[in-house]
């Protein structure tokens, strides 16, 4: 971090002295320009003078006349209008620094040397004058004016990046604190990091590690539930199983062994469906509410469930009655698929030998109303909240239930925000499951056809 901002600095600085030094340049090249016009100007004046008094030849160039010009100094020359040199200043050139009659600037090399030279015409007289500065003079004093810039520009940018580094050093302390108490942590250690000593800065990381380190304890101690949960059923079906096999192995007749096969089948089929009902709960876990905001039509679902659910309804001679269904129901298709197959089954399983288990779907002002109703034994009023417990069973109902079955239709109730209500039909035995499910992910209620 302390590396980045101090790199973003750099190129600012660096963007900055560009900055300076094009305009510092300008700057001084225009003020140079305009210094020596002002002495062309003076000195062409002069020059008109001596020549209206008469004088048409000037005087020569001095006998101590410098072979070179010195970095500071100016010079110019005095032509007539035909480009005739009659005078220069000492260290000027002996050749003319411009060959033109125009007015204005120009650069010249002579002899390797640099000039910037101002012609400037007399409006009075044939006298021209060129004015002429060395660049190397120019330059000598740019140089030195950039470096009189340049400097303090440097020693902010090695001041800013030493504050740099030790705000940076300072505002990460606590997460380097976080980091270390993180690192020594066991693997089960799920607690709070302390945000009380944490800046402004970074107290919302703080309080966001917080809330991941808060769900995954809750996702670890849903998943260890399940796994005890899981571990405890388990164990008497596989002991069934184990005792099941023996008898039939000890078994002597056909007859003994045909009924030993038979009702080891009949645990291989109740474990087959407490192994499904767990692995369903499981699906129904963490990570499913994204779920909650799809949609999904009813009749996709309802076709699916009830083509598994057919060769037990004519195994246990149920009638099933289920309208057609023209509802988008909220929620992805795997929930939906579990939420009614559970209701389904779970009625088809209670419900009397030959008798009717009923599904109605219909909208309402407020979302999805789904009822199922079967003329089972019913559920007394006392224990119809624990029926929604993992594993618990009404005594004597329903042989070779896992007690899951409505546990998971209340977990994806709750994820589809919806609400569940256990009731009795008026005047008859039996069990009606009511659910409301909010509208939701783009979900329409329409109207069904029967």
């Amino acid at each position: 971090m302390a590396i980045a901002a101090a790199a973003a600095a750099c190129a600012v600085f660096l963007l900055l002295g560009a900055l300076v030094y094009r305009a510092v340049a300008t700057s001084t090249t225009m003020q140079f320009d305009e210094l020596l016009q002002q002495q062309a100007a003076l000195a062409l004046r002069y020059a008109d003078h001596e020549y209206d008094e008469g004088d048409t030849s000037l005087v020569p160039p001095s006998p101590y006349d410098a072979p070179e010009v010195l970095p500071f100094e100016v010079v110019y020359q005095l032509v007539t209008g035909s480009n005739r040199l009659v005078y220069r200043s000492p260290g000027a050139p002996q050749v003319s620094l411009a060959g033109g009659l125009g007015t204005g600037y120009s650069n010249v090399t002579l002899n390797g040397e640099a000039w910037r030279v101002y012609s400037l015409a007399s409006g009075t007289t044939p006298l021209r004058i060129h004015m002429a500065e060395p660049v190397k003079y120019r330059n000598a004093l740019l140089a030195r004016t950039l470096r009189a810039v340049a400097l303090p520009l440097f020693a902010a940018l090695a001041l800013l990046t030493i504050l740099i580094a030790l705000v940076t050093e300072r505002a990460f302390r606590p997460v380097r604190r976080i980091a270390a108490d993180l690192a020594g942590r066991g693997a089960d250690d799920l607690s709070a990091v302390d945000t009380a000593a944490m800046p402004v800065e970074t107290h919302a990381l703080g309080v966001a590690l917080n809330g991941l380190l808060a769900r995954h304890a809750e996702v670890l101690a849903r998943e260890r539930r399940f796994t005890a949960d899981a571990a405890h059923e388990l164990r008497t079906p596989l002991a069934a199983l184990r005792a099941q096999a023996q008898v039939a192995a000890r078994s002597t007749s056909v007859a003994e062994t045909r009924h030993a096969l038979d009702k080891l089948q009949t645990n291989i089929d109740r474990t087959t469906h407490l192994m499904s009902q767990l692995l369903s709960l499981a699906r129904v876990e963490p990570g499913a509410c994204e779920a909650a905001l799809q949609a999904t039509p009813a009749k996709l679902i309802l076709d699916l469930v009830l083509e598994d659910l057919a060769s037990v309804a004519r195994e246990r001679k149920i009638t099933l009655t289920v309208p057609e269904c023209r509802q988008v129901l909220p929620g992805s298709p795997e929930l939906l698929y579990l939420l009614i197959r559970n209701l389904l089954e779970n009625s088809i399983r209670n419900a009397l030998p030959g008798g009717h288990v009923g599904l109605e779907i219909r909208g309402t002002a407020h979302g999805i109303l789904l009822s199922v109703t079967d003329d089972g034994p019913g559920i007394p009023p006392a224990e119809r909240t624990r029926v929604f417990e993992r594993f618990y069973r009404v005594a004597g109902r329903a042989a070779g239930g896992s007690g899951l079955g409505l546990s998971i239709v209340q977990r994806i109730v709750e994820i589809l925000s919806g609400t569940i209500e256990l009731s009795a039909p008026a005047g008859a035995s039996g069990l009606i499951v009511t659910i409301r499910l909010p509208l939701a992910g783009g979900a329409v209620a329409s109207q069904s056809a029967a």
